[in-house]
């Protein structure tokens, strides 16, 4: 074959060589195209994706604050209706039906036998007493025995005591003119409180007054009481009148009363709603063994108690609960001390709703310094040893410890105004930390009662009178049912009358002498 043919199907060969590389080269180069498109397209995807991912991731954040909140607000909800008077400051008029029992402290410990109900033993009774002759005698015979001679040996008698109250008019007439003897004129004098031509006895007006504010009963009743048992028919603007008057005369001793809760070495303080004209209005007690003082004011803080008149300047020792009005710089001077009760209920409330060991810990620890100073009372000892002391301070302060560490506080995400907000558990954690000298003043000083149960005992007419009234009328209405609770209290704590001691008020007569 010649050179030239060689050649040519080389060449040839060579060409059909190209052709193939050139159409494979176009098969790669579209599908490279059709790769880059699909790459593109992966790509958009890619980022579609990318961001349906951090929508979701952003929802599920979302979602998860949802959720904390709903926990929260759940979790404060059924603490909310777990509350009851035993593990917070409700009052037990809330408690309906679901009475709690009460913690080992406040029902005297768990040593203290139930007591059964009626008399308890070596309690000296009392019964009913007849008259050694009966003010009226009922014969009651057949109609075969009325003219029989023989009736009354057959006589069998029961005795029935009632009680008939009639009303009754007294004429004062007073001697006035000259002496047939001497000449000279004179004059006499009407009793004590026969000031007027007309009016009602102080008998009539303790009445009135004793259905009001020991009673709870209302105007309307009163005037109708009044009709039905007495016979005596007075107004609901007459049954004001007496209220006020004898507000008006309690006032008089409210000083004398204010002098004896200055002068006693342990006051009891506390304050309680009342509502006046549909609007929330505060009554504030300072009482004490044998005082009872309540005064109403429409504010609950400050302003309030200092209208009392009593806390500041008082150098005795204040019992009250954590409220932070009572540590105000105005009192500053006052040594105070915190109500054992309302601590026991606080922590009672923490091993219910939170289940926290810390809180059984330090009831624990309060009920046993609760009966150890009993038992040294018992004994005849008048303070606790210094050593004793300083191993409960001990105590306190390593459950305190226990509690800060299960409760640390979380700083707000969001900072706004003012002091960041804490849970309830770790505001009672820091007041047991900075009041502990007023939490075991009960402890520390003999003469102070471990709970504030004579302040709070102070307002239980005046919880039952807003149950039955709902609200006074004026804010005078409050403020006499306070300062004649005032007194009949009074009376009552020294184991007087109070009914009597009406009378006597009314009379002129009424004195606080038994205070000593």
């Amino acid at each position: 074959m010649a050179p030239e043919d060689t050649w040519k199907k080389e060449f040839e060969r060579l060409n059909l060589k190209i052709d193939r590389l050139s159409a494979t080269n176009e098969k790669l180069v579209l599908q490279g195209i059709r790769q880059s498109s699909q790459l593109s397209e992966v790509n958009d995807q890619n980022r579609t994706q990318s961001q349906i991912i951090e929508k979701l991731s952003r929802t599920i954040d979302e979602l998860r604050q949802v959720i904390a909140a709903k926990d929260a607000r759940i979790a404060q909800l059924e603490e909310q209706k777990n509350k009851n008077s035993g593990n917070s400051s409700k009052p037990s008029s809330t408690d309906f039906f679901n009475k709690p029992k009460p913690s080992s402290i406040n029902k005297g410990g768990k040593a203290s036998p139930k007591k059964r109900t009626g008399g308890q033993k070596g309690h000296k009774g009392s019964t009913l007493e007849l008259k050694e002759e009966p003010d009226a005698i009922h014969r009651c015979l057949p109609h075969q025995c009325t003219l029989c001679k023989l009736a009354e040996t057959c006589r069998a008698s029961f005795d029935v005591v009632d009680v008939r109250i009639v009303s009754q008019q007294t004429r004062h007439d007073r001697l006035h003119g000259l002496c047939p003897r001497s000449g000279l004129p004179v004059t006499g004098d009407y009793p004590q409180g026969v000031n007027a031509p007309l009016q009602y006895g102080s008998n009539l007006k303790a009445m009135v007054v004793a259905l009001s504010s020991f009673g709870i009963v209302s105007v309307s009743r009163i005037r109708e009481l009044m009709d039905g048992i007495c016979g005596v028919s007075v107004s609901e603007g007459t049954v004001c009148n007496i209220l006020c008057d004898c507000a008006d005369r309690c006032n008089s001793l409210v000083p004398e009363l204010k002098n004896l809760v200055m002068a006693s070495d342990t006051a009891h303080f506390d304050e309680t709603g009342i509502r006046v004209k549909g609007k929330v209005h505060w009554a504030h007690t300072a009482s004490t063994e044998q005082v009872t003082l309540i005064s109403s004011h429409h504010k609950r803080g400050v302003e309030g108690i200092l209208a009392g008149g009593i806390l500041k300047g008082f150098e005795g020792v204040a019992v009250h609960d954590c409220w932070g009005s009572y540590y105000h710089e105005q009192f500053s001077s006052v040594t105070h001390a915190v109500c054992g009760a309302h601590i026991d209920r606080e922590l009672e409330g923490v091993i219910q709703n939170k289940k926290q060991r810390w809180a059984r810990s330090m009831q624990n620890l309060l009920d046993t310094l609760y009966k150890t100073k009993k038992e040294l009372m018992g004994n005849g000892i008048g303070c606790a040893p210094k050593e004793m002391l300083e191993d409960f301070s001990r105590q306190y302060d390593r459950i305190l410890e226990r509690a800060f560490s299960r409760n640390p506080f979380q700083a707000p995400k969001v900072k706004k105004r003012g002091r960041p907000k804490k849970e309830k558990v770790r505001n009672l954690i820091e007041w047991l930390r900075e009041l502990k000298d007023d939490v075991l003043r009960f402890f520390t000083d003999f003469r102070v009662p471990f709970s504030n149960n004579i302040g709070e005992k102070s307002f239980r007419m005046s919880k039952l009178k807003m149950k039955v009234a709902g609200s006074f009328r004026s804010a005078d209405g409050g403020s006499n049912f306070c300062t004649i609770f005032s007194i009949i209290d009074t009376v009552r704590k020294n184991g007087g009358n109070a009914f009597k001691a009406l009378v006597q008020l009314f009379n002129n007569s009424f004195s606080l002498a038994f205070l000593g």
